[in-house]
């Protein structure tokens, strides 16, 4: 029965390594502060609707999602750019 749990458990957390992985399997830092971001800030419109009951002006949270994947962004036209060499 434990077994039969961790494969279960074991599913979305390959899904989750692997995407945020690059494609040679190393750990990608922008992606992974991309994902931080998004959790962050889904973490803190939940709480403000909870706690006020009205759902808060999404300009800021749009700009803060925007400077998270701001970098995986830049990380990637700059290797884009770098393959050209």
């Amino acid at each position: 029965m434990f077994r039969a749990f961790i494969n279960k458990i074991s599913i979305p957390f390959h899904f989750l390594k692997s995407a945020l992985s690059e494609q040679d399997g190393l750990a990608s830092a922008s992606r992974i502060t991309a994902f931080i971001t998004t959790i962050a800030t889904i973490a803190w419109v939940t709480y403000v609707v909870i706690h006020t009951g009205m759902l808060p002006d999404l300009t800021s949270a749009s700009m803060f999602i925007a400077a998270g994947h701001g970098g995986y962004a830049a990380n990637k036209i700059s290797e884009m750019t770098q393959k050209g060499d």
